[in-house]
């Protein structure tokens, strides 16, 4: 054992003096090495195949304040507020990142930036728009991703995806479960705020309401537009004529969903169009009536500069699509006419609607049914003693020769859809079949001494036929444009006129036209609809909305003289009463069905609203509302912007920035929970009483006919304060 012992320290000393100290000591630190970097990966490759490194971005889209991220392991984008240092919104996608890895590139090799577009805005020297291009990446199937920011009054950035491949799908669903949001257009079962809906994924056109195919999922109706707003302030602008598809909360997902395809009905053009994009802008500010103002400034989203005539405001619109429409006649409009008369109520205009014309694309009076109608009209004019009786009437975009109609490819050689003709639509895009349409109008304008026309379709879905597809030679063809341009003729005849549908409409449209809604209580177009109707028509850039004849319309239901039902009497009664308070008014059924004592309430409202409304409220909000747009109606959230609970009330409303307005909405009902926004007092003008805001009225009395109203008021005495 000594020898051996000996024999090993001899060897040693021979390997120690055939080898350098120095060379020995590098030889064991690159083993060190070594052995750490393969520890450290095998400790990352562990961690990541855990998922533990799941939340750690891969790429920040924007360096210095990393307000943008594109996380690769969850494929979202994520917006972040790094003054706040909070996320505000999470965008998911289903593309999968090429060779399954991120590969940056300069954005400008990545995509042409004439193809990027600008929202317009009101001045350019007001907003230098400043296009900072960031990090740009391909994805499977030829899809590109560009997010690029820009400045233009409130922090912006524009997130694009766009793919050559015509066939490929671009879908992006954004979180709305962390914030109120609303906009977007109407809706048939329309709720406040969008997190309420249920609206699954189809084409975002524009829309008929059609109470007989009603079902528990809301489609999109006469208005929409391509803007959503949250009420922490976070605003979503789509490109507006993208081959779009939308989804609200589809099934409680708590998702806002876009797709870009060119799928039905979108196939229409598909063969003209050289790429698949989805393009929007997402953008930030402190509060939700901020961002509003400020898209309001900035003209992205438009308004009417122009107010409807006060007399169509103060006073009451009249009409007969409440009463018949499939056969209405001239003994049904001098009724109407007469109770006008004998019951002494006020009045602005009077709309004969319905099939009172010779047939389509000719909007002459049907002499058959209505004899001598231009004596009718001019005795209307002249016999009411105390104001003159305007007339209008109901127009559509149909004409009666083919030359001038939009044309169609029968796809089974047939013109008929059933055994029902087609009607004619309109060529909106030639020049000659629109001036053919507008000399005809101004014809039967100048003939019959009507003033106005109600202008009902246009909507996109009503040219989108199953048997049939469009023959198109423009290339920039949209199904919405022919909403848009329908609406461009509608504003070349004045101020009396209403227009019954609008994309990108604003700048085009005095009076909205909402309706009809239903008689009916809830939320489907019925009376607790026209809050959030109203609300949303606002916010979209249409504050002179109307939502139909008070009480609704019973719109399946026919007595036998072929007339609708009128609503039932408290309905009527309760529909009034919110009425009062909104930008337009129009009667179809009149308070004589119901009794002297209904008569009389109905005209003290409409003395309430023409003596102390108009001018102390509704005056003053519509000048706003032409000059910047803002909506005349309000949600509670739009005067206290920090105000939670407000963000979620559907069932109140603000007339400008000072009345608050409580009606009830339920059958039956002679007591409601009211909210009062968080201001230190609140008078009740019902009851003359104060309260603190920030709390909810419990079991408050509201009888029939009244409605609960309080302004912030501060009381003379502490001892009238009751809660």
């Amino acid at each position: 054992m000594k020898e051996t012992l000996l024999d090993l320290e001899s060897e040693e000393k021979q390997i120690n003096m055939g080898l350098p100290k120095r060379k020995l000591s590098k030889i064991i630190k690159i083993i060190i090495l070594i052995i750490l970097l393969v520890i450290f990966l095998i400790v990352i490759t562990t961690f990541s195949w855990r998922g533990s490194l799941k939340n750690v971005p891969t790429i920040i889209l924007t360096e210095k304040d990393e307000s943008v991220v594109l996380d690769e392991n969850t494929e979202m984008l994520i917006f972040n507020d790094p003054d706040l240092d909070e996320k505000y919104l999470s965008i998911s996608f289903q593309h999968k990142l090429q060779n399954s890895r991120f590969k940056t590139t300069s954005c400008d090799d990545f995509i042409d930036k004439s193809k990027l577009g600008q929202f317009k805005h009101k001045d350019p020297d007001d907003f230098k728009l400043e296009w900072k291009p960031t990090i740009c990446q391909m994805f499977e199937n030829d899809i590109k991703l560009a997010v690029y920011e820009d400045h233009v009054g409130i922090k912006c950035h524009t997130v694009h995806w766009i793919s050559e491949n015509k066939d490929s799908e671009i879908v992006n669903c954004l979180d709305i479960s962390d914030d109120n949001w609303y906009g977007g257009g109407g809706l048939s079962i329309q709720r406040w705020p969008l997190n309420r809906v249920n609206v699954p994924l189809q084409p975002y056109i524009t829309r008929r309401f059609t109470p007989e195919t009603q079902t528990d999922e809301a489609n999109f109706d006469s208005f929409i537009e391509p803007f959503f707003i949250s009420a922490k302030g976070t605003v979503i602008l789509v490109e507006p004529y993208l081959p779009l598809f939308v989804s609200i909360n589809h099934n409680s997902n708590k998702k806002l969903c876009f797709k870009s395809s060119y799928q039905n009905p979108y196939n229409l053009h598909e063969s003209k169009a050289d790429n698949i994009s989805l393009k929007y802008k997402v953008c930030r500010d402190r509060r939700g009536r901020a961002a509003h103002w400020h898209f309001l400034e900035w003209k992205a989203l438009d308004h009417s500069t122009v107010a409807p005539p006060s007399e169509m405001l103060i006073k009451p619109i009249w009409s007969t699509r409440g009463i018949n429409t499939d056969n209405i006649k001239q003994s049904t409009v001098l009724s109407l006419v007469k109770n006008i008369k004998d019951s002494d109520l006020p009045y602005s205009q009077l709309f004969i609607d319905g099939n009172y014309s010779k047939s389509m694309g000719n909007f002459y009076f049907n002499e058959n049914t209505f004899r001598n109608s231009h004596q009718l009209i001019m005795e209307f004019r002249s016999d009411l003693v105390s104001d003159k009786l305007q007339v209008g009437t109901e127009v559509f975009p149909f004409v009666s020769e083919t030359k001038f109609a939009l044309q169609f490819k029968p796809r089974q050689n047939s013109n008929t859809h059933g055994n029902v003709s087609l009607p004619l639509h309109l060529n909106v895009f030639n020049k000659e079949a629109v001036t053919w349409y507008n000399k005809h109008l101004k014809s039967v304008y100048k003939e019959l001494t009507t003033r106005g026309f109600r202008f009902s379709g246009g909507h996109a879905f009503d040219i989108v036929q199953e048997d049939v597809h469009l023959d198109l030679e423009n290339s920039t063809f949209h199904l919405n444009k022919f909403t848009n341009h329908y609406a461009a003729i509608a504003s070349l005849f004045g101020e009396h006129c209403l227009i019954g549908s609008g994309y990108k409409s604003q700048n085009y449209t005095v009076i909205a036209d909402a309706g009809p809604m239903l008689a009916s209580w809830n939320h489907k177009k019925g009376l607790q609809s026209i809050i959030p109707t109203t609300l949303t028509y606002g916010l979209m850039g249409y504050p002179f909305v109307l939502t139909g004849p008070i009480g609704g319309v019973d719109m399946l239901g026919k007595l036998s003289n072929g007339n609708f039902p009128p609503p039932e009497k408290e309905l009527f009664i309760r529909w009034l009463q919110i009425a009062v308070f909104l930008p337009v008014m129009e009667f179809s059924s009149g308070p004589w069905l119901y009794g002297e004592e209904v008569v009389n309430y109905t005209k003290k409202m409409l003395e309430y609203r023409q003596s102390v409304l108009w001018p102390k409220y509704l005056d003053p909000a519509s000048s706003e509302a032409t000059e910047v747009g803002t909506p005349i109606a309000r949600p509670l959230w739009y005067i206290f912007p920090d105000d939670k609970t407000a963000q979620f009330i559907d069932c109140e409303f603000f007339l400008g920035n000072s009345l608050l307005v409580a009606p009830v909405l339920y059958a039956n009902a002679r007591h409601r929970d009211i909210y009062l926004p968080d201001a230190p007092w609140w008078r009740d003008q019902l009851h003359d009483q104060y309260y603190t805001g920030g709390q909810w009225l419990r079991n408050f009395p509201v009888d029939l006919y009244e409605i609960a109203t309080f302004v912030q008021e501060r009381p003379q005495k502490k001892t009238e304060i009751l809660k």
